[in-house]
């Protein structure tokens, strides 16, 4: 579905929104890019059904796990414009094996 990739709302249809596989954005087809797609587009929804407006934007975030050999692997965090956004900053080393 063609979506506005900042809001999540259906481009032919304002009354409807599309998250995960289904929506049609750059990046963000992840599991991790959901959870961060779903409050954007309730809080858009919300918006809508009490007449106001939603200043909700989603950034793209996506998380890629990248297995880099057996048992070692590194988690790569990410938006639209391509910049790092750990979400673990101190827990989970980014761009490092692990």
């Amino acid at each position: 579905m063609e979506v506005d990739r900042h809001t999540m709302r259906y481009k032919r249809c304002p009354d409807v929104f599309a998250v995960g596989d289904v929506a049609a954005v750059s990046k963000g087809k992840t599991a991790a890019s959901l959870k961060w797609q779903v409050p954007v587009a309730v809080d858009h929804l919300v918006a809508d059904i009490a007449g106001t407006r939603s200043n909700e934007l989603y950034n793209g975030y996506a998380s890629c796990p990248l297995i880099t050999r057996t048992g070692r692997a590194m988690l790569v965090e990410f938006d639209y414009n391509d910049n790092l956004t750990p979400f673990f900053p101190g827990i989970i080393a980014h761009l490092e094996e692990l």
